[in-house]
């Protein structure tokens, strides 16, 4: 099967980076959100990325930048964006409850040739299919921000996906000028889980008193030659995402996931980080 139209579910930040990014290399694209506000501003976000990032910097003209944005249709119905796509890709919040019953309403009403895929960070692809009939269709495709930036693609082999549908998501995901690696379905991939447990032990260093803040930013960034230190991410991807991870992974892989005592404190204060302009640096 051949994709030329993609569904995105959900317009926050990853949705409309995923969306934009599909529209940059010639897909149609359905962009899906409940909240009318939420896809103006995504619609929004989009041109101020492609001006300032594409146009700006000569990568392209500005009608190349208005054809990207006119592949890209806002849609508050669902049932009429995942008419005539071959690919449907859920970007919404990082729960399983959710997702399970997003990915249960479209395998019931999605053809039984259309992909299903999950842009999830951390949670089970065999999981959040369970409440499907047809789990072969789904996997996950892993995105990473800023979707048109980031190069790598983490693609996801659910224990029920079918070979078919493996291959013909790594040739759409390498269509995108990504590079793609292949993951077994565990909880957290690659990089979440690796990336998590970096963080989180910079937090129980911080909790320790260690070191400060700066310092232990600027120590990882100098060693292992990594453009931000874990504190820095851990505010730039959000404190209350890193919980939920952290909670998640130490459910399904035990106490060494634990999340430290300080970040579970930051988020009961609100310290989210960037979102919040407050973690553990003020913004």
């Amino acid at each position: 099967m051949e994709i030329k139209n993609v569904c995105v579910i959900g317009a926050g930040v990853m949705g409309s980076g995923i969306a934009q990014l599909a529209s940059i290399y010639g897909y149609q694209v359905n962009l899906v959100d409940i909240n009318e506000n939420i896809l103006e501003k995504a619609k929004s976000s989009i041109e101020k990325n492609l001006n300032r990032f594409f146009v700006a910097k000569g990568k392209i003209s500005d009608n190349e930048a208005e054809e990207i944005l006119n592949r890209i249709r806002l849609v508050a119905e669902r049932e009429d964006a995942i008419t005539d796509v071959q690919i449907v890709i859920e970007a919404v919040f990082e729960d399983m409850d959710l997702k399970q019953q997003l990915f249960s309403e479209l395998d019931e009403k999605c053809d039984e040739d259309i992909i299903l895929a999950s842009n999830t960070s951390s949670l089970s692809i065999t999981d959040i299919g369970t409440k499907a009939k047809n789990q072969e269709r789904i996997i996950g495709i892993h995105f990473f921000n800023p979707a048109p930036v980031m190069k790598l693609i983490e693609l996801i082999k659910g224990k029920n996906t079918s070979n078919d549908v493996l291959e013909t998501a790594m040739k759409f995901s390498e269509s995108l000028n990504k590079t793609v690696v292949t993951v077994n379905d565990s909880p957290g991939f690659i990089t979440t889980r690796l990336i998590y447990v970096l963080c989180n032990e910079a937090i129980n260093m911080k909790k320790e008193g260690i070191a400060s803040t700066e310092d232990i930013d600027t120590a990882v960034k100098l060693a292992f030659n990594f453009p931000m230190g874990p504190l820095e991410l851990s505010d730039l991807v959000g404190n209350d995402i890193y919980l939920h991870i952290g909670e998640y992974l130490a459910k399904e892989l035990g106490e060494h996931y634990q999340p430290s005592p300080l970040l579970t404190k930051m988020v009961k204060d609100n310290y989210f980080g960037r979102k919040t302009n407050k973690g553990f640096y003020n913004y």
